[in-house]
């Protein structure tokens, strides 16, 4: 009785500090940029068979072998151009681009849509 209550006790400690990790948000940095990029880099192939089974399923055989191909090809090439920039570009900072006066998710209230500036 003692060890199954001081496994039940364990194991609710480990999983609390597990739970607390899987929750903690990743920080955005050179190190996220890098793996990133390792992994459209490593991963593009899979556009091929995915788009062509996309087809197959959404259109058939005839289309899929032709435009799933060419899609997931296209898919493919330029996951993993972006995968090399971002392995290149991975010690530069985000573009983050510019400030807005007013944020795009934000509308004004609907009275002031119209003469909204």
């Amino acid at each position: 009785m003692r060890k199954l209550l001081f496994a039940v006790i364990s194991l609710s400690i480990c999983s609390t500090f597990a739970l607390a990790d899987i929750h903690i948000p990743n920080k955005p940095g050179p190190t996220r940029k890098l793996g990133s990029g390792i992994a459209k880099t490593v991963a593009s192939s899979a556009y091929v068979l995915d788009s062509f089974y996309d087809k197959l399923l959404s259109e058939g055989g005839t289309s899929a072998f032709t435009y799933g191909l060419v899609e997931g090809t296209g898919k493919a090439v330029y996951s993993t151009f972006l995968g090399v920039a971002e392995i290149v570009t991975f010690p530069l900072p985000k573009y983050e681009g510019f400030d807005r006066k007013y944020p795009t998710t934000k509308m004004p209230p609907a009275d002031l849509y119209d003469n909204f500036y």
